[in-house]
């Protein structure tokens, strides 16, 4: 989490994947706990080495599609567009986080598409094409009158696809194909957002209006191909999390998967992300699948939260899910947690969820929970100041003796030995010891402390762009041999290279797998 108006995360980064290095992560796992570590190991010890770097685009993940109109019953609908009429499906997404795309085979010189949402008095958010004047819009529908929230001109030439996309009360229009080509080397070309409009008129996250609308298409003078719709996938990952036990060994399936939480980036800065479900095989993490997504209800809204993680906690039979939420400098980001069963790992939830109770000054976010002979303990990022600038520390903290992980937490531990802004909070055992992780994006180094905060050697690993989180964790193979990984994320920008971005900051970034040998 970052204040937009605090950080700059661009740069360059020079990254070589080789394949030796690549293989080096092949070999499934043997089982979720590691064989015990001695007590010698120290983060010191290991060197990292970047294996994998890749970015999942998906403006609707595969496995999460609501509606296709190549399941049965698809093609009368896209009859019914071809005779100029539109189409408001069954199926509704729920949280505002959501898309629709359209695979535009033909369109007449005069012709036009709409997609979007919509309700059944024809109240909308909707994106549209117009092929006379080329002109692409987002609009909302309200009492049967058209109000246009943002347009520009965009020639795009069938065949070519076209998706609507809002991420909470932001709307975005996309193509791809049909020749228009912002400059990017990417899947979906941004071609228009409104990220303030939509919500002046209708309030997506306020669940009386969200759910009376349904995903809808339409169009006249068009031929479709194929129309998809669900809920909205990302521009890039960051803030990856491992899905761990309680005491903080990896969560590993029964086919020896490994499942990772991320901030799923939208069309803008932090208020557009999202928390989405990962799967990964250790043997190719490239695979990487994104199979679930979180959505988090308080305070009479639909939110989508990020920066948090996913725990087991198997001696009470529940996963653990903490995100972050909120806005600096008001009302502030806190950190919300809500409880379910194994259905967490996969389909999309909305989690009911509750303010931590955890003592700050001004803010906290990019929590960590483990539970540590017998007592829950947390490290979490305490926001000091917001004028005259921007100022953050990790700290420690500690649930009451024989209470839950949320009763009574207490800080233990604050951060006097540094100044710098460090965030990215991971606890994790080496040997017999537990330390604290952090990112300094100052440094661009990861920051090590012990249980009293005192400062140790910086974690040997690169710095990708941005503040990555140091996300690291040993697997044990079948052989016995073990390996530690990190899984982590950058700042590069969706629209990098492009002479006119209109997405913002904060659309980002590439997943970074590194890993290292105990030396």
């Amino acid at each position: 989490m970052r204040h937009e108006q605090h950080l700059s995360r661009r740069g360059a980064v020079s990254l070589v994947v080789g394949a030796a290095a690549a293989s080096a992560l092949s070999g499934p796992v043997a089982a979720a706990r590691s064989r015990p570590v001695t007590a010698r190991l120290a983060p010191s010890n290991l060197h990292f080495e970047i294996t994998h770097r890749f970015r999942p685009v998906h403006v609707i993940p595969p496995r999460l599609v609501q509606y296709d109109t190549e399941r049965p019953g698809g093609r009368a609908a896209l009859e019914r567009v071809r005779s100029g009429d539109d189409v408001r499906t069954d199926e509704r997404p729920v949280a505002p986080w959501a898309s629709v795309v359209l695979d535009v085979r033909r369109l007449t010189a005069d012709g036009s598409v709409t997609m979007g949402l919509q309700a059944v008095d024809g109240d909308a958010v909707r994106v549209r094409y117009d092929a006379g004047p080329s002109r692409v819009s987002v609009e909302v529908v309200r009492s049967g009158a058209v109000h246009v929230m943002n347009s520009t001109e965009v020639l795009l030439t069938a065949p070519f696809r076209l998706a609507f996309v809002v991420t909470a009360n932001a709307v975005g229009a996309f193509s791809a194909g049909g020749g228009y080509d912002a400059g990017i080397d990417r899947p979906w070309q941004p071609l228009l957002t409104d990220r303030g409009g939509v919500a002046d008129m209708m309030d997506l996250n306020r669940p009386a209006q969200l759910h009376r609308l349904h995903y809808a298409f339409g169009g006249e003078g068009a031929a479709l191909g194929r129309v998809q719709a669900g809920p909205f996938g990302q521009f890039g990952l960051r803030d990856v999390s491992l899905v761990r036990n309680a005491d903080g060994t990896p969560y590993v399936d029964d086919e020896g998967a490994l499942h990772f939480t991320a901030t799923s980036s939208g069309v803008g800065y932090a208020h557009q992300a999202h928390t989405s479900m990962w799967r990964m095989d250790p043997a190719d993490p490239t695979r990487m699948e994104q199979v679930g997504s979180h959505f988090f209800s308080y305070e009479g809204l639909l939110m989508g939260n990020h920066g948090g993680q996913l725990v087991r906690d198997a001696d009470r039979g529940r996963f653990i899910a903490l995100a972050c939420g909120g806005n600096l400098p008001k009302p502030g980001v806190t950190i919300r947690h809500g409880s379910g069963g194994q259905e967490l790992l996969s389909g999309v939830h909305l989690i009911r969820g509750t303010r931590v109770d955890l003592p700050f000054q001004k803010a906290a976010w990019d929590p960590a929970l483990r539970l540590i002979e017998g007592r829950w303990h947390w490290a979490y990022v305490n926001v000091t100041d917001f004028q005259p600038a921007l100022r953050f520390r990790p700290v420690l903290a500690v649930a009451a003796p024989g209470g839950d992980y949320h009763d009574g937490v207490r800080i233990r531990k604050e951060d006097d030995y540094r100044r710098n802004n460090n965030e990215g909070c991971r606890l994790q055992q080496f040997g017999d010891r537990w330390y604290l992780l952090t990112s300094d994006p100052e440094s661009k180094q990861y920051v090590v402390r012990d249980m009293d905060m005192r400062p140790h050697r910086r974690l040997d690993a690169p710095y990708p762009l941005g503040t990555p989180f140091p996300e690291v964790f040993p697997l044990t193979d079948r052989n016995g041999r073990k390996r530690w990984l990190m899984v982590t994320s950058d700042g590069r920008e969706y629209e990098e290279g492009s002479a006119h971005p209109v997405l913002g900051y904060g659309v980002h970034g590439d997943v970074v797998v590194m890993r290292a040998a105990h030396e």
